[in-house]
This record gives structure tokens, sequence and C-alpha cells, in this order.
């Protein structure tokens, strides 16, 4: 089986300052830190790998990819080998076409701490309790 460079696509460049963009507005991680150095020509994007944050947070997720991977039938593992070098074609075009203003601030939504909303006044039990007379029963 060959494998495929997705560099090797001529939508490469684009998907890939594509994927960086969103990984920075993903706001979190030392993956984002990265992204938003490259963004902003303090790092290259070919130092990834080299950066031990980075590096760090990549392989604590290839573990997790990895054991999930083992927990799918080897029958249905094969199937997604088979399809995976059309999958990669596939996932640089569409990061190349992406419209990434709208993705970008999906993320960003996303990615903001909740908004406090105003505390609504709750009733409380004692609320209406000078309103009472004061020879009341209680």
């Amino acid at each position: 089986m060959t494998h495929i460079d997705p560099a090797d696509n001529p939508h490469w460049p684009a998907a890939r300052h594509n994927m960086l963009r969103l990984l920075a507005a993903s706001g979190t991680g030392a993956g984002a830190d990265f992204a938003k150095d490259v963004l902003a020509g303090i790092r290259q994007p070919h130092h990834l790998l080299s950066h031990r944050p980075v590096a760090d947070e990549l392989a604590e997720q290839g573990a997790a990819f990895r054991r999930l991977l083992d927990k799918i039938p080897p029958a249905e593992l094969r199937e997604l080998r088979a399809q995976a070098q059309e999958a990669v074609r596939r996932e640089v075009d569409e990061l190349a076409s992406l419209d990434i203003e709208a993705a970008e601030a999906e993320l960003r939504a996303a990615a903001e701490p909740p908004r406090e909303s105003r505390p609504d006044r709750r009733r409380d039990e004692d609320d209406d309790w000078f309103d009472r007379p004061v020879m009341e029963d209680l």
C-alpha cells in the first residue's frame, strides 16, 4: 500500500494555513499557542514536532487515538485503512476550500467562557415576610 503525503496535494498550502487558523481559533492548548505563533511569523510550521509542549500534546492524543483504534474490529479497521488515502485527499481539499472566517468565528464563540447572565430575582420563602400583618398566625 502506498502512502499519500498531504503535501503532494496542490491544495496543501491553503489547507495547512486554514488548519493553523482553526487551531489558533480554538484558543486552548500548546497546539493552539504554536499555531498562533506560526500565524504571527514567530515560528515555522515544520518546527511543530521539535516544540516540546506540542510534541507532548500530540503524543497524548496519539496514544488516545491508538486506544480507540484498538477497539475497532479487525475487519472494519482493514476497511478504514483501504479508504484512508482517499480520506486524506478529501480532508485536504475540504480544508483548502473551507469558509475559514465563518469557521473561525464559530470556534471562537465556542471557546469563549459562557457569559454570566444577570441573576434572576428568585423568590425565597421569606420574600413576603415583611408584607404580612404583624399579628398574623404563623
